[in-house]
């Protein structure tokens, strides 16, 4: 640290430093802010920074195993995110070869999950599909998301199954082929090699049963192996030992004609002393069966007790029995097995199992005529858990089972999550010592009667072990679902209460001008109305009524969305059909997808897109019979679009690269700004539901630059609900190019992609042979976070280029630092990727977690600093590597980041002093991990730095120093510029400026310095700019009772030319107010 101090003394009382730096050329002073440019890339990938990563960034990979859909069969899927950040999760379904099947189908599909949210989808709707007979793997680039899949026939048949682990070695614990049971044993290859798999079966008396012979697996294939070729055909109830040469994932699926049992492979290396079945009943027509597997080469003794729901033994002298499992074999025990009665025992309890500390596979299998489904042995209990769906229908139930084996009572917060996030019910309950809980969801909340989507968290003060059973109220199915342990930092939001709009007089059928009266549900105060993005004037029929009155906008025909916003939540949105001169008659039905390149660190891997949905997007009817629009409507967060239409054959239906409104869009600055779309002919006299629209050209690149703007704007939403995000008009083409002199938008000849805050546009590059950045996500977020900084904060960065290594102006650095920190929490990645070149295939690339990059110079001059300081604030992501952790939420750090707009001349300082202000609790932590940056910050000191920016001085005192452009020609570095504050009474100033020397870079040639006074918010008062090499400059004025900055600069530019005309030179700066 102490080194980099001494630099900072240097650069403010004169003593030379080397401040060298690359050439390159940027963003200039003014109103634009602009992507990293080429000379930039390659001072980048010239640099360590950009080609160690210091961390992996952990991913969620979820392996389903088999996923079919038919006219007998479907499949559901539930994912959860419990982080604070919005993911993006990747479905796709493979084939038993393991390609990915693509005829017909919208595969691989990515879908955005909200914070603390959860997707529940079925795979038809997933895959577009209606006949599917394969795989899926869900992965994220965000860890720690939890899922499950359900697959039936959602009414008379259902079984479940988390995600299967993928093994070198494991055991299934049961094989059954017999008149009732025929088993497919499948077996996954997740992985990227090309594994070779053998399969041993093996009866309860640990005898080799049966054997299918070493097979190899492609990549991302699968076997599936029926009975005959397992050679099991009539041996009962058999285990299957599963070895192969790189990971796999198995499981076992028996169809008994009426109803389907998942059996998932168990690891063989995970030892454990006591097991747990947390549901084992026998009331009600159950039959539970214990099956524990021995997988080891001698056996295994273990002692299986039966426990009541109150902690009682069955009876004292027949809940327990001591069995011994051969090596290789299997236990198949029913309670009179495990009694030793032979009349069963009316159980509702509990199994604990209790073996030496070895690995032994096991489940229960919970048997209740039709319906089956099975409780896996659980080795840990846990304290805090999610379960990642719940359905409380007329026709389905879920009950929850929690056991607490310990001697003290458990304190239980159970909570319900909607799906967008938010908490609809919270309830505390006790589970006793030694007891078991079981009940209906809707028992223990209320609120959760008919829902179909969201999820349970649990905290206990013990750890408890849990199942939740998923029920069919004729009982003619079951489907168990495990815990999945929940994230230390995740905690479920406060309950909020959501609006709704519970009735609309006169109807839903209305016209401009129309007078709505609108009944809400649960809003408090100050609801905001709005239709499609109009917002309404909206006023109470009463003074304390939830009835309002409102009058429909000019809005054309079609389907339009209203909502209600309060609570700080928005409600589900309700379909208001707007008439028109035209009758539409149908409905079409559909949804719309382009096709997403991603960015990896070989560059755009344009040989694996995957379809992304269309989220948001205005849609309109054109006829080609009348050449005009007939109906509009618009897509919601998941592609998918209802619109009217007329009894016309020759109709188009086609989604535009904006909103509804224009309050965001992108357009070809090349043909005349037009929008772009996507679009099908249709004939408007079939109604249809299945119309899907996707976009696989390069036009693909303008609906996701919208999608990515659409979720920073989401991520906004989450700091502040009630944020209004800027009006945005963005321009790309694929003619877009790099152009330094000759500026021609309409030919494409823009300077580089770049926001323009004056007007709120942007321009992208889309040239594929230098430069395209319409899938460089980074950067386009990067670049509206200036936008967002000028809006919503304060930015006064004066631009240019900005490198590795460079000792910036505290204002570029805090500005450039800001927005890589945006980007990168925006995508919820700490990695910047860049591409440039043919094809996108090099790239710039960093980690935010590396907090000191090899070559940068760190302080709060240095970019670098900036954003690694920030993401160490923020979010979900422990970095090892750290002294001290801070898990703050984004909102966090905007609010602290909206606390700048009032400051001056703002830089790093300025944020931390907001946000421990805010958060004082963080102090010592923020203090160390500021520091670790060579920067001495000080949280209870103001100024909070040593060498504050700018730097106060004394009104009749004097200061030398140098500053110095010449030596790196650069406008923007911490040496070009010094900058001093003073505050006076008022009267005539005087400020002088003598040139003492020549500076480090001896140039007498090249010694002119000039002199500016500003106000506070760096408005230009005067100046004196026209003295020579060594010469003096001197302001002599009036000023007002106040504070003022007096900026030496060693630079200017050339009339002639625009160009810069760089200086250096030693200085005694006098001010005088008299």
């Amino acid at each position: 640290m102490a080194g980099y101090l001494l630099d900072a003394e240097a650069l403010f009382s004169g003593r030379a430093v080397d401040s060298s730096g690359s050439a390159a050329y940027g963003r200039t002073k003014g109103l634009r802010v602009t992507k990293f440019n080429t000379p930039l890339r390659v001072a980048y990938t010239l640099g360590v920074y950009i080609i160690l990563s210091q961390s992996a960034f952990a991913q969620t990979v979820l392996n389903f195993a088999k996923v079919t859909v038919n006219e007998r069969l479907n499949v559901g899927f539930a994912v959860t995110n419990p982080t604070s950040n919005y993911v993006d999760v990747n479905f796709t379904y493979y084939g038993l070869d393991g390609n990915p099947a693509s005829a017909g189908l919208v595969n691989p599909v990515r879908y955005r999950i909200a914070p603390k949210g959860q997707i529940s989808m079925r795979a038809g709707e997933l895959f577009a599909g209606s006949k599917l007979d394969g795989w899926v793997q869900v992965t994220s680039q965000t860890s720690g998301l939890t899922g499950f899949y359900f697959s039936g026939d959602f009414v008379t048949s259902l079984e479940g199954s988390d995600s299967a682990p993928a093994l070198s070695s494991q055991v299934v614990p049961v094989i059954r082929d017999d008149q009732i049971n025929k088993t497919e044993l499948v077996i996954l290859n997740p992985g990227t090699a090309n594994p070779s798999v053998s399969v041993t079966l093996f009866n309860a008396r640990g005898e080799q049963a049966g054997a299918v012979p070493s097979q190899v697996i492609p990549a991302r294939g699968a076997l599936r192996l029926s009975p005959s070729v397992l050679n099991a055909a009539g041996a009962g109830t058999l285990s299957a030992r599963i070895s192969a040469s790189a990971p796999v994932a198995a499981t076992a699926i028996i169809d008994r004609g009426d109803s389907l049992l998942f059996v998932g492979g168990q690891a063989i290396d995970q030892p454990a002393s006591v097991r747990v079945a947390p549901h084992f009943i026998t009331s009600g027509g159950f039959d539970p069966v214990l099956v524990l597997a021995n997988p080891a080469a001698s056996p295994v003794s273990a002692t299986v007790t039966v426990i009541n729901e109150t902690g009682a033994l069955v009876s004292s002298s027949a809940s327990s029995r001591t069995f011994t499992i051969p090596a290789n074999g299997s236990l198949s025990a029913d309670v009179r097995t495990i009694t030793g009665q032979p009349i069963a025992s009316t159980v509702n309890g509990w199994l604990r199992v209790v073996s030496p500390n070895v690995a032994l596979a096991g489940l229960v299998i919970l048997d209740q005529g039709q319906a089956v489904t099975s409780v896996p042995l659980q080795t840990t209990g846990l304290d805090r858990m999610i379960f990642s769906q719940i359905s409380e229908t007329q026709a389905v139930s879920t009950g929850l089972v929690l056991v607490n084996p310990s001697s003290a009572d458990a304190a239980v917060d159970v909570a319900l999550v909607r799906a967008e996030g938010t908490t609809s019910a919270q309830t505390s309950l006790t589970v006793p010592a030694n007891s078991k809980l079981t009940k209906l969801v809707r028992d223990i909340l209320p609120d959760a009667a008919g829902q179909t989507s969201g999820y349970i968290v649990i905290r206990s003060s013990t750890p408890l072990y849990g199942m939740a059973i998923f029920g069919a109220v004729n009982n003619s199915f079951l489907a168990g679902m495990p815990p999945s342990r929940m994230p230390d930092a995740f905690a479920p939001s406060p309950v909020a209460p959501l609006p709704g709009i519970v009735r609309i007089e006169p109807g839903t059928d209305v016209q401009p001008s129309t007078t709505l009266r609108v009944t809400l549900l649960n809003v408090l105060t100050d609801p905001t109305f709005s239709i499609s993005g109009q917002v309404l004037n909206a006023r109470p029929v009463g003074p304390i009524s939830l009835t309002y009155e409102m009058t429909v906008p000019a809005i054309e025909p079609g389907f339009a969305s209203l909502t209600v916003r309060g609570n700080g939540m928005e409600s589900a949105a309700v379909g208001l059909r707007v008439l028109g001169p035209d009758v539409l008659s149908q409905t079409i039905s559909g949804q719309a997808f382009f096709q997403k390149v991603d960015l990896t660190d070989a560059g755009l891997d344009l040989s694996h897109p995957v379809m992304v949905p269309i989220r948001s997007a205005r849609v309109e009817v054109f006829s080609r019979s009348s050449q005009s629009v007939v109906s509009v409507s618009e897509t919601d967060f998941r592609g998918r679009f209802t619109v009217p239409v007329p009894a016309d054959p020759n109709l188009t239906i086609r989604v535009f690269s904006r909103l509804r409104s224009l309050d965001l869009r992108v357009a070809d600055n090349t043909n005349q700004n037009q929008i772009y779309t996507v679009a099908a002919d249709v004939d408007g006299r079939e109604t249809r539901s299945d119309l899907l629209l996707l976009e696989s050209s390069r036009v693909s690149g303008a609906f996701n630059i919208l999608d990515v703007i659409q979720r920073a704007n989401d991520t906004l939403k989450v700091a502040d609900p009630n944020i209004v995000p800027p009006t945005v008009a963005m321009f790309w083409s694929s003619r877009n190019r790099k152009s330094s002199g000759n500026i021609n938008i309409a030919q494409g000849l823009i300077a580089t992609s770049e926001f323009n805050v004056a007007n709120n546009t942007a321009y992208f590059l889309g040239d594929r042979n230098d430069d395209s950045d319409e899938f460089d996500d980074a950067v386009i977020v990067h670049e509206y976070a200036h936008l967002l900084a000028a809006k919503f904060s304060r930015d006064d960065s004066p631009g240019g280029p900005h490198v590795l290594g460079d000792m910036l102006d505290p204002r570029v650095a805090w500005s450039e630092g800001w927005a890589n920190f945006f980007s990168s929490a925006v995508r919820n990645d700490p990695i910047w990727r860049d591409s440039y070149g043919l094809n996108g295939t090099r790239i710039l690339r960093y980690d935010l977690e590396d907090n000191v990059p090899a070559g940068d110079k760190p302080g709060y001059w240095s970019e670098a600093s900036v954003d690694t300081i920030l993401w160490d604030f923020f979010g979900d992501h422990p970095d090892p590597a750290d002294e001290v952790q801070l898990h703050y939420p984004f909102s966090a750090i905007w609010n602290a980041f909206t606390d700048l707009r009032n400051d001056h001349f703002v830089y790093l300082p300025y944020f931390l002093e907001h946000f421990i202000t805010r958060y004082p609790s963080a102090a010592d932590a923020v203090r160390v991990i500021v520091q670790s940056r060579s920067i001495d910050f000080q949280p209870s000191v103001r100024p909070s730095v040593t060498y504050p920016f700018p730097t106060p001085m004394n009104v009749s005192s004097n200061v030398t120093g140098f500053v110095d452009s010449l030596t790196g020609k650069r406008p923007n570095l911490v040496s070009s510029s010094h900058f001093y504050s003073f505050t006076t009474t008022g009267g005539a100033a005087s400020i002088r400026l003598d040139i003492t020397g020549l500076g480090p870079a001896d140039n007498p040639t090249a010694n002119d310095l000039d002199l500016f006074l500003m106000d506070v918010n760096g408005r230009v008062i005067d100046k004196s700019d026209s003295g020579l090499n060594g010469q003096s400059e001197r302001i002599a004025l009036k000023v007002s009772p106040g504070a003022y900055v007096v900026e030496i600069r060693s630079f200017y530019t050339k009339a002639e030319t625009g160009g810069f005309i760089f200086n250096s030179g030693q200085y005694r700066l006098s001010v005088s107010v008299q």
